[in-house]
């Protein structure tokens, strides 16, 4: 009855591709960090992130609990990762807020 409802696969292969694009390209020590270099890394993290939420959404249509679990998954990796608390939240509810817009310009209603 419900089928792919509850299947958060694609969305967990997301969540660690993010995490592992932050680890990479911009460790918790260097977060708070305002160098020329700190900047260009955010910005090519940015990048790469929408890209990825761009692959997602092209090739998933992420119903509300995908997008839910998308946000916690993305916290406890942060979290687990070394981020502060309040970094970890508000990250990942951007990246979930990008994915939800994203995926609104995809698949319109």
């Amino acid at each position: 009855m419900f089928g792919d409802f509850f299947n958060t696969s694609h969305v967990h292969t997301f969540a660690v591709l993010v995490v592992r694009e932050l680890v990479k390209g911009l460790p918790a020590q260097q977060l708070d960090a305002q160098s020329k270099q700190a900047e260009k890394a955010r910005t090519r993290i940015d990048d790469k992130i929408r890209n990825h939420a761009r692959q997602l959404v092209d090739s998933h249509r992420l119903n509300i609990y995908q997008k839910a679990k998308l946000g916690s998954r993305l916290q406890d990796g942060l979290l687990e990762a070394g981020y502060p608390e309040s970094f970890s939240k508000s990250f990942a509810y951007d990246v979930v807020r990008l994915v939800a817009l994203a995926s609104a310009q995809t698949h319109p209603k």
